[in-house]
């Protein structure tokens, strides 16, 4: 399940992703990191707080820095905006992972895969490609915040000020990303089965590619 997903992840990030929101964070992230870097230098020239040695105050500022890059990355939308909205039944939906998926829909979510019924077919072809945008949108920006989190985490490490069981936090939050991944995988895996179910009768085909047109593959196919 996670190489698929991370096939899905693959191939919808371009349509999830704003190039000019991506460049616009970029840009702030890395003046915001810059000034960090001069302001960390000078406070190490002045005070030590980095610690002391050749090697170490160079580590611990460049972790520093790169950190809250990330972080300040993280803090800006990069997603596209929705456009027709998003609706389900007639109701829009925010584009957000668990919001987008009905009741019916969630068993075929599941660690163990279900036969997907011809009556609910259209709601998992509708229903998955929401959720794949929502893991693909939670993904890229969970990816920047939690590894900025790890590298203060590593910096501090660094510093000596904390034991290294306290990075065991750092490392249960970013174990979160493969999880998500698998998720996208499940979500694919459902929709080429409601793929592979004859609609019900009188009901017209949603086409081949679902409601993203994803052409992703099960490993081995």
């Amino acid at each position: 399940m996670f190489r698929l997903g991370w096939q899905v992840l693959r191939e919808r990030i371009a349509t999830v992703v704003d190039p000019a929101r991506v460049r616009r964070a970029l840009w702030i992230a890395a003046a915001c990191s810059m000034v960090m870097l001069i302001g960390a230098v000078a406070l190490q020239l002045a005070f030590g707080w980095a610690g002391t040695g050749p090697v170490r105050p160079v580590v611990v500022i460049a972790l520093v820095s790169l950190g809250l890059g990330s972080i300040v990355f993280s803090a800006f939308r990069t997603d596209r905006p929705l456009d027709p909205a998003a609706t389900i039944n007639g109701r829009q939906v925010r584009p957000d992972w668990q919001m987008s998926v009905r009741w019916s829909v969630q068993p075929y979510l599941a660690r163990r895969q279900l036969p997907v019924t011809p009556e609910d077919r259209a709601a998992v072809l509708t229903d998955v490609g929401l959720l794949q945008r929502g893991l693909v949108r939670r993904l890229t920006r969970l990816a920047p915040l939690l590894g900025g989190v790890a590298l203060l985490g590593i910096a501090a490490f660094a510093r000596s000020d904390v034991r290294p069981i306290a990075l065991l936090w750092a490392a249960v939050y970013v174990c979160t990303l493969p999880d998500l991944v698998v998720r996208l995988g499940r979500s694919e895996r459902a929709r080429l089965a409601a793929l592979a179910v004859d609609p019900p009768a009188g009901d017209a085909d949603t086409g081949k590619h679902g409601v993203d047109g994803s052409k992703v593959q099960l490993p081995g196919d």
